[in-house]
């Protein structure tokens, strides 16, 4: 069964059909890969390459869907080797694991939660999920275009003048993480 929500495409309103369940709409969560290279002053960013999508050609961070039974790290590795070919090494954004019995692990981690679509628009999770990766980026068809380390200050300039050429959510997401620096 499905419901009728309102998305934002960038150019106007749609509504689309997402799935329900007792009566309500599901909000499906999402990792996002802040993805920094072995020296943590560069992080992999690349373009939205999905034909008919509106944000087709802007800047976004790796990321996507958070499959049923994948561990977190497990869901940002997969992403981003998917998208950009970099393999990741090693996860800033590690969890402790409680143990509360033998069937039931729970871990508890540090991420950022950025949450799309506020004021009654479908909402999107984006689980933010820090890590290093290694590698050459290589554009992967039908996904992304234009993978690339981009220094840091690059990044936070480009935010600053440009923040149009990035896909929503991945400004926000850059924003977010690359603050402190």
């Amino acid at each position: 069964m499905t419901q009728p929500y309102p998305v934002w495409t960038g150019e106007g309103w749609i509504e689309v059909d997402v799935p329900q369940m007792d009566g309500e709409g599901l909000v499906v969560p999402n990792v996002a890969a802040v993805v920094y290279d072995a020296s943590r002053t560069r992080v992999l960013l690349q373009r939205r390459d999905k034909p008919g999508e509106v944000v087709r050609g802007r800047i976004e961070v790796p990321g996507g869907r958070w499959g049923a039974g994948e561990a977190a790290a497990t869901a940002v590795a997969r992403e981003v080797l998917e998208e950009t070919g970099v393999t990741v090494v090693e996860m800033i954004s590690e969890g402790t694991r409680h143990e509360h019995s033998p069937a039931m692990a729970i871990e508890a981690t540090h991420p950022a939660a950025v949450v799309v679509g506020l004021n009654g628009a479908y909402p999107a999770l984006l689980v933010v999920y820090e890590c290093i990766g290694v590698g050459s980026p290589q554009p992967q068809a039908g996904e992304t275009a234009d993978p690339a380390w981009w220094q840091i200050d690059d990044v936070r300039s480009h935010l600053a003048n440009d923040p149009e050429d990035f896909v929503w959510q991945a400004a926000t997401v850059l924003r977010t993480v690359l603050a402190s620096g």
